[in-house]
């Protein structure tokens, strides 16, 4: 059975993240799934990337902290990150952890000029919230803070990977129906 890793990024848990959160633990429980939860707000994780850890500048320097979620990471098979699209973007806390997590020789090397994932036969799933309109966010600014996610990082560093997209997301109540069903999608998907 697969190990699962959460990474959630949202400063609560009473809107549409937290809500779809609470329908994948219930399903994770159910199938009495290996899993945990890193909750970057409730960390009150730093996501300012350092000097030391300046990695282009040739500088490797990986926090004890950054190390135990790079463990983590290693010990997972899926992942899935739970987070709100902010300004067409992920949230700074989400950044500042890709940015300081996902380092060169962790996530990824280059050899003869060209990357090389470190992270291969890992699955994740991203799921985000709009306060737009789907066909906004999806069609006018191409869905980017998953593409960002999905593509340019984790696919970068040799993850498969699928994005899950709630626009609209302004009043729980409504979407909860929505949100039930998504919960199932990722959860099927990351079998």
């Amino acid at each position: 059975m697969p190990k699962y890793l959460i990474v959630y990024a949202h400063p609560n848990r009473e809107g549409h993240c937290g809500y779809l959160l609470g329908r994948v633990q219930e399903q994770l429980e159910k199938q009495q799934a290996d899993w945990e939860i890193l909750d970057l707000y409730a960390l009150n994780y730093d996501p300012v990337l350092k000097d030391s850890e300046l990695y282009t500048a040739g500088r490797r320097e990986v926090s004890p902290e950054n190390l135990g979620f790079q463990e983590k990471i290693k010990a997972a098979d899926r992942l899935l990150f739970i987070y709100p699209t902010w300004w067409q973007n992920m949230p700074a806390v989400l950044k500042g952890f890709l940015d300081r997590v996902f380092a060169s020789h962790f996530g990824f090397v280059y050899k003869n000029g060209l990357p090389v994932g470190l992270l291969k036969g890992k699955k994740a799933a991203a799921f985000t919230t709009s306060g737009g309109p789907l066909v906004y966010t999806r069609f006018f600014t191409g869905s980017s803070s998953l593409r960002v996610l999905l593509k340019h990082t984790l696919g970068f560093c040799g993850m498969q990977t699928k994005g899950f997209l709630l626009g609209g997301a302004q009043k729980l109540e409504k979407n909860k129906g929505r949100l039930n069903k998504m919960a199932e999608r990722i959860m099927e998907y990351l079998k």
